[in-house]
């Protein structure tokens, strides 16, 4: 596996094929390892899973660390936690034995299924498919079978007698990479495979020269960020800064500084580059905010129509019940909605603050957020913040809210 044997590794595994595979090559070459596994203790096969590779590592006197979350609770996206939560685990499993590195098992349908999810998205990525090395959380990784495919370290489990689990979750088609998985990457050739593979590796080529597009991101995904390296990140805000005719002179350990707070748990952090500019992180993502431009605002409108302001686009006809509003509500007022204001919502009330975090709204955006109010002042109706939302209301209703 062209790794250094004078260092010592944390080999993450799920007890899956692919880290079954990993574990077992890495014991047969002789390498100096511990195994760290998570049990979420999500399936009923999970404390089979535990109770088996101890029993492994037993075999060949290997170290094993378990972290056992049975009744750790979890809030927002059960993946993003789960990710930060064994990441975390590694890093304090590699320090308590002098590692030098966590090695997964991330192999070609991985490396394959991630591409494809990106090119989805058409986003800025830090690089296209899955790095061999990387530092996550503050952790080296290394993943050194991305030259194996799935199939091929399933067909070395089974002639070696290696024992392992498939997670059944992985065979549905409820999570997009999983319907990649099915219906794209497994029923590629290798020629298809081959292909893609260059086509991978020439874009990530063509990385090094960063273009227009590349330079003016100004929000991030928060692995991506987290992933970016500082010099790029550097030139990337610096020319932000510069497009305002603002000149501040950022260094790689102001970058590292920042990353490093953004690792933290708390789902929102601000961190100050320049007069009211910041650096935000709020929940998987980041932004470059400039929070001058969330200014106050109030718009009154006096009849139903069309109306057009800096920040909001509304047109009201006849009668727009699916938003809550009558003609008989005019004339309207849309305005911040306070935090601490109640919301009506079908047959129950809710306090807005309370209804932000529930829509995992960043912060900045709370406190300026619009509300929609009848001519007595009763707050109407509020729109729905989500990232993935489509409004399908017959009504229009646009919120531009700034970006740096």
């Amino acid at each position: 596996m062209n790794l250094d044997k004078s260092k010592k590794y944390v080999v993450a595994c799920s007890f899956g094929p692919d880290s079954m595979a990993l574990l077992d090559m890495m014991i047969k070459e002789n390498y100096d390892l511990v195994v760290a596994h998570v049990n979420y203790h999500k399936r009923k096969e999970s404390d089979f899973e535990q109770s088996s590779l101890i029993e492994y590592c037993k075999k060949f006197e290997v170290p094993c660390c378990v972290l056992d979350k049975r009744d750790l609770k979890h809030t927002g996206n059960f993946q993003e936690w789960a990710r930060r939560l064994r990441y975390q685990f590694f890093k304090e499993v590699l320090q308590k034995y002098g590692c030098d590195a966590v090695v997964v098992a991330h192999q070609e349908d991985d490396l394959i299924e991630t591409y494809l999810m990106q090119s989805s998205k058409k986003s800025f990525v830090a690089s296209y498919g899955i790095d061999q090395e990387t530092t996550l959380y503050g952790v080296k990784i290394i993943r050194p079978l991305l030259g194996f495919t799935k199939k091929e370290l399933e067909k070395y489990d089974i002639e070696n007698s290696v024992p392992y689990s498939v997670d059944w979750t992985n065979l549905t088609d409820l999570y997009t990479r999983n319907k990649i998985r099915h219906e794209i990457v497994e029923k590629m050739s290798k020629d298809d495979r081959i292909k893609i593979r260059e086509k991978i590796t020439k874009l990530n080529e063509q990385k090094f020269n960063k273009n227009e597009t590349d330079l003016s991101q100004n929000i991030w995904e928060l692995q991506e960020f987290l992933q970016q390296k500082p010099e790029i990140l550097l030139l990337q805000i610096s020319n932000n800064l510069q497009k305002r005719n603002v000149f501040k002179k950022l260094t790689i350990k102001s970058i590292e500084s920042i990353k490093k707070s953004f690792e933290s748990e708390h789902a929102n952090i601000a961190q100050k580059l320049v007069k009211n500019i910041h650096l935000v992180k709020s929940y998987s993502k980041v932004y470059l905010i400039d929070f001058d431009q969330f200014k106050k605002y109030e718009y009154e409108l006096a009849k139903p129509g069309d109306f057009s302001f800096e920040f909001i686009e509304f047109s009201f006809k006849d009668s727009d019940k699916d938003r809550n509003i009558s003609k008989e509500d005019f004339p309207l007022t849309i305005k911040p909605v306070g935090g601490s204001e109640i919301y009506a919502i079908s047959d129950y009330n809710c306090e807005v603050r309370r209804l932000f975090i529930d829509w995992k709204m960043p912060k900045f955006l709370r406190g300026w957020w619009p509300g929609i109010y009848n001519k007595d002042g009763k707050l109407v109706y509020i729109p729905r913040y989500r990232e993935t939302y489509t409004d399908n209301h017959q009504s229009k209703l646009v919120i531009k809210y700034p970006q740096f």
